[in-house]
């Protein structure tokens, strides 16, 4: 179900589901795209400073980014997405740690095409303990209603 720039209002709140995070998901993510010690190598984790294996912020980047478009919220009503900002890991994420990301409507304007509009988004993602591990900004041109593949 898609929703429009039409439909969207500064604060709205959406709260998408978990996602767990498992160690040979972590490590796999890390061989292939961000190959440090702390993602990839048990014993040197141990002794490292966060104790133990940690995701990627990455790959945690990109699962919050999966649980966004698993919303639904722009499927179908996304034009384009224009960017990504103020990206902060707060803490690390574990293997057997289970994520869910909140999504809030934090700004809205129309475009000079008149066919669609920006909407920023800030996203909060949350571990099992209510704990903030990441968050982010991000800014999308916004079909209106009557635009776009959906609505031809």
């Amino acid at each position: 179900m898609a929703i429009y720039f039409d439909d969207f209002e500064v604060g709205q709140t959406f709260v998408g589901g978990g996602r767990t995070f498992t160690e040979a998901e972590i490590i796999t993510f890390a061989h292939s795209y961000d190959p440090q010690a702390m993602h990839i190598d048990r014993v040197y984790a141990e002794d490292g400073s966060f104790k133990g294996l940690i995701a990627s912020g990455f790959h945690t980047l990109s699962i919050a980014w999966w649980l966004f478009l698993k919303l639904g919220l722009v499927e179908g009503s996304m034009k384009i997405g224009i960017g990504v900002d103020e990206v902060r890991w707060k803490r690390p994420v574990r293997p057997g740690d289970t994520v869910a990301l909140t999504v809030e409507i934090i700004e809205k304007s129309l475009t000079s095409a008149n066919d669609s509009g920006r909407v920023h988004f800030s996203h909060t993602l949350k571990n099992q303990a209510n704990e903030v591990v990441l968050t982010y900004n991000s800014l999308h041109l916004i079909w209106l209603k009557g635009y776009g593949k959906s609505e031809s």
